[in-house]
């Protein structure tokens, strides 16, 4: 095959891996083939330093849960104070849930971080305003569990709808037994 020919199918082979039109392991198969296996190797070199790179936004996710739930749950803040550290947590996990998905990272990663702390959120705000009511936070954490559903329907994540299944199956048994309705 021409040289100049297997250097734009090369190129073009790089284009599709980068923009995930094909899957990385058709991508790197391909390119051994028409490389002649010349091109994996300076592809590894680049790949190490690509990973540790992309450890920074979810290390950064991780940094913005665990001081959201430790400045909530392990320091006397004020009620104000832990809502809107809260409020600014989530909005901040859905901008790099949004960051992510056009950046081709794992959005779900920090979609999830924000659902749980939304989650945490409402039955720490339930339980401040409405103490010792009970169906309200159930029926709060239905509400959660069909957004839960709904996200995971609408954006294809299978782990969101499990969730959604499971905790509203837990909740309505909770409300069956609270109210011994069989």
């Amino acid at each position: 095959m021409n040289e100049v020919r297997k250097k734009i199918i090369i190129q073009e082979l790089h284009y599709w891996k980068h923009s995930r039109m094909l899957p990385e392991q058709y991508c790197d198969y391909l390119l051994a083939m028409y490389s002649e296996g010349e091109d994996t190797q300076q592809q590894d070199g680049k790949s190490a330093g690509i990973t540790a790179r992309m450890m920074i936004p979810y290390l950064s996710v991780a940094i913005i849960i665990l001081l959201t739930l430790f400045l909530n749950y392990f320091t006397q803040l004020p009620y104000r104070m832990q809502i809107s550290l809260s409020i600014i947590s989530i909005l901040t996990l859905l901008w790099a849930s949004f960051f992510f998905s056009k950046r081709f990272y794992h959005y779900h990663i920090p979609l999830i971080g924000a659902a749980f702390l939304f989650l945490l959120a409402t039955v720490q705000a339930v339980e401040h305003f409405v103490p010792g009511q009970t169906i309200i936070l159930y029926l709060c954490l239905l509400c959660h569990s069909g957004m839960w559903i709904y996200t995971g329907k609408r954006l294809s994540i299978a782990s969101f709808s499990a969730a959604g299944f499971l905790g509203a199956g837990v909740i309505i048994y909770f409300i069956v037994k609270l109210y011994n309705i069989f």
